[in-house]
């Protein structure tokens, strides 16, 4: 199964991750939802799409790019990140619970990161056939159409993206509306494209995040910590962040700040 980019970005990189990625996917669906289901250390759900998908991942980041390391959510990875040249951050399967409940907002999921910084990132949904792309300072693209910078006089829709236990955490005084579609990295994509205001993701690793923050920053959109100062993933991995269009900002942070106090402070 391939993946083929209506428009090539100008990164000579992506149709290979398109392929790659999509392959990735096929390995999941091949093994069904209703698949083995197993508690992780930290308490996280692990299947066997998730090892499917990993074992793809893995391999082919090796096979493509022999001078990278590649470290994955789910085990051993390949290659020695102090060494390497550059390292890939993936997760095999961004948004597992959705996945074991039938659901479609889930995939496979990467990033690049060299010298400290954000290089390359991409996410694959395979049920719904939707393909995403991010390269720094170069652009971000959906199934290989360019997203175009989103306009200055701020958003269509005031969505906010919450993590799906986000009822725990007590109401946020946002009038707009809240969705949750159980995938971080589908969250800022949707950020990006427009179709959500804003991303709030209390609790997350690299791997979930990478791609994700491309597409927002790549769109114009801004990422920050809970006192609106900008934040670098790579050097303060896990500290909560919110991903927005720069005018949603000002309303949201205050509401947020109250709302993921308990978490934050833990």
């Amino acid at each position: 199964m391939t993946h083929a980019l209506a428009t090539t970005p100008i990164d000579p990189r992506a149709e290979a991750l398109a392929d790659l990625l999509a392959r990735a996917g096929a390995a999941a669906l091949r093994r069904g939802h209703e698949g083995s289901v197993r508690r992780k250390a930290d308490g996280s759900q692990v299947t066997d799409a998730d090892l499917a998908a990993h074992e793809v991942l893995v391999r082919g980041l090796a096979d493509l790019f022999p001078r990278d390391a590649v470290v994955s959510e789910e085990g051993a990875g390949h290659g020695d990140p102090a060494e390497a040249e550059a390292t890939w951050w993936v997760d095999p399967l961004d948004g597992t619970s959705a996945f074991i409940e039938g659901l479609a907002h889930w995939g496979p999921t990467v990033c690049r990161v060299v010298d400290g910084a954000l290089e390359l990132g991409a996410l694959h949904l395979p049920r719904l056939g939707e393909h995403w792309f991010a390269a720094a300072g170069a652009g971000a693209w959906h199934d290989g159409t360019p997203l175009a910078p989103q306009a200055a006089e701020g958003p269509r829709t005031r969505t906010v993206c919450l993590p799906s236990g986000s009822h725990h955490l007590g109401p946020l005084a946002w009038r707009g509306r809240s969705r949750s579609l159980g995938s971080s990295a589908v969250h800022l994509a949707q950020v990006a494209a427009g179709g959500a205001a804003a991303s709030i993701v209390p609790l997350w690793a690299l791997w979930d995040v990478g791609c994700g923050v491309l597409l927002v920053r790549e769109t114009g959109g801004r990422v920050t910590d809970l006192e609106g100062a900008d934040l670098d993933v790579v050097a303060h991995v896990g500290t909560p962040l919110v991903a927005a269009h720069p005018s949603v900002l000002p309303n949201l942070l205050g509401a947020v700040r109250t709302s993921l106090a308990g978490i934050s402070e833990s």
